[in-house]
């Protein structure tokens, strides 16, 4: 609400300025001989910034999202862990740090998904209007 409130307050100035270019724009177009297709063109163009526009909120939003995540994925390195574990367990020579580091990454695997099980039910509820 607050955001539609200050937009209205400043629609006037703002409404005021774009009837003034678009005056502006108009006249000039109206001298020139090939005005139809110049006229196109800057549809054209306007549509695109507004696309753009649109864009760039929904890239600040995602940014904004990915800030609030943890980069940090427990799973994504306890799999090569648990790889890495079983080649040194296979060796034969080094069977006792390979079932540490399998240990290790059973640890990773699990911590990461209990994480990702409380991290999944937390946004969904913020997500809730209310």
């Amino acid at each position: 609400m607050a955001d539609s409130t200050k937009q209205d307050g400043e629609s006037p100035s703002n409404d005021d300025a774009v009837e003034e270019l678009a005056r502006e724009l108009a006249e000039r177009l109206r001298a020139m001989p090939n005005r139809q297709e110049l006229t196109d063109y800057a549809v054209s163009i306007l549509k695109e910034s507004n696309e753009d526009a649109g864009q760039l909120e929904q890239a600040e939003q995602s940014r904004e999202a990915a800030k609030k995540r943890d980069p940090f994925n427990p799973i994504a390195f306890g799999i090569p862990l648990l790889v890495i574990g079983a080649v040194l367990c296979a060796t034969g020579i080094l069977a006792g740090p390979g079932l540490g580091v399998i240990a290790i990454a059973l640890l990773m695997v699990v911590w990461g998904i209990v994480v990702s099980f409380f991290r999944g039910s937390a946004p969904k509820s913020k997500s809730h209007p209310g």
